[in-house]
């Protein structure tokens, strides 16, 4: 068996499929048997990985997860069994806010096309936790069973007709499923918890959804307020302001003190002997300012207070990472909620404040915390649900700005200049908190370089900006190399710079999944190219404007001068969700854009080169 006609084009299937939840003995049990129909299923499912957390508050008294009881074999066609004879390896994938994210793995032994692959293993963890059934996978499944033993939950479900949950009261759920089909992996498409088929478990101190946000909102609420004490950080916050400063200058210099501070989610978490070393405990927002250190949503905390305590009203709203998972406001499940960012009023109206993300600019959020759902503070010790902005694409900018000299065989020298502001600036700041500035810009080089002219390289030359969000980030970079091709005398190169091999977006005729950008943007590019004296402009693409009324925009202007080649070419994206149905139209917006991109440039006067060295530029 090599395929299956139930899944035409799989590289393997599920042919069978079982979890099981075990509250009175804390454990899930995970057992499958995948069929390997071609070589890609062997790259893609012959290494099982496991996540699990470890929380640092309580790891000295053993409360975490952990995972156990790994067996595993390999079934090839003629009944040849081979088994797991190894070890499962762990790694730490994430460490912050007190817990590390952790891997167990294995390599399922001796794999080849037509092996049947059959592996077990157990996951144990603390108390009751209700499960998350997410019934459609990445591949087919021929038949699934989900069983959960436990005394009483409540539950949200999403499933096919043909599938029923049985209820044991004060006993066990269980759940029988045939022929699911396989969630469709595709780029841009929202959170995988957020799509297909699911059933979701959980205990909840109400019965109705209104009633349960507002109690839990209000209980979180109070607890935000007391470790807010502004009192507590007063003489802190006379130390940071000025005498005569407005409201929005005050808080600009509380947003900028804060932001200086270590945030451990990018940095380190400290051990419970380092803090009792230094002696600290965290009770309240002052506590964080006398350690200058602490968790996002730390830091967060932190921000209102001192915002409190400069005489402005200032909330705290609690969201879901938008990144991970789509709120729902009928699971009564505070799981849901990720984040603490800020509200604070300013001349009678409210900003959004993302002080726990390390370098996130003054008045604005994380692209994760934009068009997402949470709970907020509201006057009188109240809370709401509420939904947080929607990203402006003006609010992430990418400029991109290029002068270039060219020789009369295509060779290329010359400056570029990008300049980011917002989600597009936020990424390569964080990413150096996580790693260094060298390596940061070594990934910015080579996530560059592949959209630029063949033949050419580019070489980093400063990086400005990394550390100072009131700025836009800036990187300066050093173009040499060859671009286009030759033809008798005339010099073929590609009409844009920055977009010359940009793999095209969207090139599938068909859909499954809604498309989800993460923000909207605008990208506008302005290069200069200077000609040799012997070299002049023949042909230049087309103007263009592609209208996407009201969801996106493009423009290009192509001007060839006497010994010049310069453009201006302007990309707008202002909406992120587009449903099935509006595929056809996002796609061909930018099929359009795309074609436009690969235009030529055609100049002529160059004389023919040598035999032998090769039409490409570049290839000598």
């Amino acid at each position: 068996m090599t395929s299956d006609p139930k899944a035409p084009g799989a590289p393997a299937v599920y042919l069978f499929r079982e979890e099981t939840t075990d509250d009175e003995r804390h454990m899930w049990t995970m057992y499958a048997r995948i069929k390997i129909l071609k070589k890609e299923g062997i790259d893609k499912f012959a290494d099982v990985t496991i996540p699990y957390t470890e929380n640092g508050d309580w790891l000295d008294y053993g409360w975490t997860e952990s995972v156990k009881g790994v067996e595993a074999r390999t079934i090839h066609s003629d009944g040849t069994v081979v088994p797991f004879a190894g070890k499962p390896w762990t790694k730490e994938l994430v460490k912050a806010g007190g817990v590390r994210v952790m891997e167990k793995g294995f390599s399922m032994p001796d794999v080849q096309v037509g092996s049947i692959l059959e592996y077990r293993y157990e996951f144990h963890f603390p108390g009751e936790n209700p499960p998350h059934w997410y019934i459609q996978q990445p591949l087919f499944v021929h038949k699934a069973h989900y069983h959960y033993a436990t005394w009483f939950t409540q539950h949200e479900q999403v499933l096919p007709e043909n599938a029923q949950i049985i209820q044991r009261p004060m006993k066990d759920w269980d759940l029988v499923l045939p022929d699911i089909p396989a969630l469709a992996d595709e780029d841009d498409s929202p959170p995988a918890h957020a799509l297909g088929y699911h059933v979701y478990f959980y205990y909840a101190a109400a019965n109705q959804a209104d009633v349960y946000w507002q109690v839990m909102g209000r209980d979180w609420g109070n607890a935000v307020d007391q470790f807010c004490n502004p009192d507590k950080v007063k003489n802190a916050v006379a130390q940071i302001i000025a005498p005569g400063d407005t409201d929005e200058q005050k808080l600009r210099r509380i947003y900028a003190a804060t932001m200086k501070l270590e945030n451990t989610d990018f940095t380190r978490e400290r051990t419970k002997a380092e803090n009792k070393a230094e002696k600290l405990k965290v009770r309240t927002a002052a506590d964080i300012w006398g350690a200058q250190r602490g968790t996002s949503d730390d830091i967060a905390l932190l921000f209102i207070a001192m915002a409190r305590a400069a005489g402005l009203k200032a909330y705290a709203m609690m969201v879901t990472d938008r990144d991970r998972d789509v709120f729902l406001k009928a699971r009564m499940d505070w799981n849901q909620l990720d984040d603490i960012i800020a509200i604070v009023n300013l001349a009678g109206k409210e900003m959004y404040f993302d002080p726990g993300q390390r370098y996130c600019e003054f008045g604005k959020l994380h692209w994760k915390h934009t068009w997402t759902t949470g709970v907020r503070q509201i006057d009188k010790g109240g809370a709401i649900l509420e939904g947080t902005p929607f990203p402006v694409y003006s609010d992430t900018a990418t400029m991109r700005n290029a002068n270039l000299g060219m020789d009369a065989d295509g060779q290329v020298q010359g400056k570029i200049q990008i300049l980011m502001t917002g989600s597009a600036a936020l990424r390569w700041r964080q990413e150096a908190l996580l790693t260094d500035e060298p390596q940061t810009k070594e990934e910015f080089v080579s996530w560059l370089q592949p959209e630029l002219p063949a033949g050419t390289t580019v070489k980093m030359d400063a990086f400005a900006g990394l550390t100072d969000p009131s700025q836009p980030l800036a990187a300066t970079l050093e173009v040499s190399g060859s671009m286009g091709s030759k033809t008798g005398k005339r010099i073929f190169l590609p009409g844009t710079f920055f977009e010359a091999q940009a793999k095209a977006r969207f090139v599938s005729g068909t859909r499954e999944n809604p498309v989800y950008l993460p923000y909207s943007y605008t990208v506008q590019d302005k290069v200069k190219i200077s000609l040799p004296a012997n070299v002049t402009v023949e042909n230049v693409p087309k103007d263009a404007q592609i209208p996407f009324t009201p969801n996106a925009d493009f423009e290009a202007k192509y001007r060839g001068a006497a010994n010049l080649y310069q453009y201006v070419r302007l990309e707008r994206i202002a909406k992120i969700l587009y449903e099935k149905a509006d595929y056809p139209g996002l796609r061909d917006f930018f099929q359009k854009m795309n074609t436009q991109d690969q235009d030529q440039l055609v100049l002529t006067g160059a004389a023919a080169p040598a035999a032998g060295n090769g039409a490409r530029g570049g290839e000598r």
